[in-house]
């Protein structure tokens, strides 16, 4: 395998190896066989990871990706441009530590620090592709040499070096462009295997490295409307990162799709997680600092994570045969937050929930960079964004449970989005509300719109819950709600019975709101209710007691003007006097 390790570490090429002839795709086997077979409990900088996009799986395996076992150590993205991304974010993440530690390599670094960070070598097994990413992967590799990171590539590979494998291993260079091919070591054989004896051996790698005997490769699968979600499944997006395992009873093989979508990353079994994985951080390639290894390395030793089941929890279960259709997820953030009716199993952690809240409050969309900032400000660096997956898997599994499968969350370009096809949130509903009424030319369009604007707003942001960014969002949706309810109190100024109504409904939500009283007081007296203006006062002065305030000098005389005109004689109509003076007359 290649390795900075390796006594032959020099002779393998910067830009990758190109594998052409019989025995390519076997040799190709045999390199995917061999990195996952390396090292062990006592090595963890040789537990080499590999990277490889989903038609590389099943073009060398011969076999659906939702039937692989299991392993914390492979990686199946949906597409190449996402095994890309993977290698590209874990080169930003070892060069990082490289600089900060003045090594050169990787290599460097372990010998500088040996009780480090695990930084094994990490496998790129793809096929040569179109020239546009051809040339994004020889930079990378090229980038990635001295960082442990190399790459294997089925087909003609004039960026790097090609060697002609036959069938028994054996290999040949072949002539290349000037400069190619000019490495100071032969290859020599390569190991060579059969897709069935690969699976076989895969299935007892998997086990060593899990703890736990992988399903039957026949198992009967999970239906799922999408690519398989399986345990070597990364989710989708161009930028998405390899979300590594988390935790499951038992590995659960789902079934492969036709569909072009992505597939989510699932559980990794609980005899590989972390011992001291409590605070929910997995070994995850993202963007941010974090290495692929890092829960890996802990992994093969032992212990129990206290992560629910994504593996389990993924897809939800067939209905008489039948694959249930995905329903739109209801999601509440005005008032206490929640899923409405969400499934009891598995249950929503709270963390999860802040952020989907955090998603509502952006329109359904945040950067990675953003969420870590504001929901885990104090996480170290390198278990942040591992800790982040495990509550965005949660909040996914919740969702797939309530609503049937589907893309409820999706994470392209390194940020996360809530599908408004498939999730509702009524903080939306109650915005686009009011942009209907922003835009709205007829009157009456105008106060429906308003009408469900308020209607919507049933208490404050995510009330009851203290989150560390919340307050200010929690004003500027009050401050909104307010002035809706504002302007269709306005909008009523002529029906006085229904002003009231939605003056009423204000208050509750606003009770120091002295604006809201004055409206409602003008109400009453409009309809001739003394008393009610005296009960307003009352309401108003109690209220704002409660955080040490009196009402405004000019409340109070709007309630006195308003009370001393309900009292006031008022005049007798003409004709009722002179019909009174006729009376009088004839008497």
């Amino acid at each position: 395998m290649p390795s900075l390790a390796h006594p032959l570490a020099e002779t393998w090429p910067p830009a990758g190896l190109g594998l052409i002839g019989p025995g390519a795709d076997a040799a190709g086997r045999g390199f995917l066989t061999a990195a996952l077979a390396a090292g062990g409990l006592d090595a963890p900088h040789e537990r080499t990871q590999v990277v490889m996009p989903a038609a590389t799986a099943t073009t060398l395996l011969e076999t659906d990706t939702a039937t692989l076992p299991h392993s914390p150590r492979l990686t199946v993205t949906t597409t190449v441009e996402e095994a890309l991304d993977l290698i590209e974010a874990q080169i930003l993440h070892r060069s990082r530590l490289v600089d900060t530690r003045g090594a050169d390599t990787v290599a460097d670094l372990r010998t500088l620090d040996p009780a480090g960070e695990p930084l094994p070598p990490v496998l790129l097994l793809t096929h040569a592709t179109a020239a546009r990413q051809d040339t994004r992967i020889a930079a990378l590799l090229t980038q990635g040499t001295c960082l442990d990171i190399h790459g294997v590539l089925l087909g003609a590979w004039p960026d790097g070096d090609t060697v002609a494998v036959a069938a028994d291993g054996t290999t040949a260079l072949t002539d290349g462009p000037a400069g190619q091919n000019d490495h100071p070591g032969p290859v020599e054989r390569l190991a060579v295997l059969t897709s069935a004896d690969t699976l076989a051996l895969l299935r007892v790698l998997a086990e060593s490295h899990t703890g736990q005997p992988p399903a039957p490769i026949d198992a009967a699968p999970q239906p799922d409307d999408r690519q398989p979600a399986t345990a070597n499944s990364t989710e989708a997006g161009r930028s998405a990162p390899a979300e590594m395992p988390r935790p499951a009873a038992t590995p659960t093989p789902t079934t492969a799709s036709t569909s072009p979508t992505p597939v989510e990353a699932t559980g990794r079994n609980p005899a590989t997680a972390h011992p001291h994985a409590s605070d929910g951080s997995t070994g995850i390639i993202d963007t941010r600092p974090h290495p692929i290894a890092e829960t890996h390395a802990a992994a093969e030793a032992g212990g129990h994570d206290t992560a629910p089941s994504a593996e389990r929890a993924n897809v939800p279960p067939a209905v008489d045969g039948e694959q249930r259709q995905p329903r739109r997820v209801q999601v509440s953030v005005l008032g206490p937050p929640c899923i409405t009716d969400a499934a009891s199993h598995p249950p929503l952690r709270a963390k999860a929930l802040e952020v989907l809240v955090y998603l509502a409050v952006h329109d359904g969309e945040a950067t990675v960079d953003a969420i870590l900032d504001d929901l885990l400000p104090d996480a170290p660096t390198s278990k942040a964004p591992g800790r982040l997956y495990t509550y965005v898997s949660n909040l996914r599994a919740v969702m797939r449970h309530t609503g049937g499968p589907g893309d409820y969350l999706t994470h392209p370009q390194n940020r996360y989005t809530l599908n408004p096809a498939l999730v509702d949130v009524d903080l939306w509903r109650m915005r686009a509300a009011i942009r209907d009424a922003e835009r709205a030319t007829d009157p009456q369009a105008r106060v429906a719109a308003l009408r469900r604007a308020v209607d919507t707003y049933r208490g404050h942001l995510a009330d009851g819950v203290d989150y560390e960014w919340i307050e200010a969002y929690r004003e500027a949706v009050r401050q909104q709600a307010l002035d809706t309810y504002l302007a269709l109190a306005d909008a009523l100024a002529d029906h006085p019975a229904r002003q009231l109504s939605v003056l009423d409904q204000a208050i509750r939500h606003s009770p120091y709101t002295e604006e809201l009283y004055q409206h409602a007081m003008r109400a009453r007296a409009a309809l001739g209710q003394t008393d009610a203006i005296r009960s307003l006062r009352r309401a108003l002065t109690r209220a704002l007691a409660e955080i040490d305030a009196e009402p405004h000098e000019d409340t109070l005389a709007l309630a006195n003007e308003l009370i001393a005109a309900q009292q006031r004689p008022r005049p007798r109509p003409r004709a009722q006097r002179h019909s009174r003076d006729e009376d009088g007359a004839t008497a």
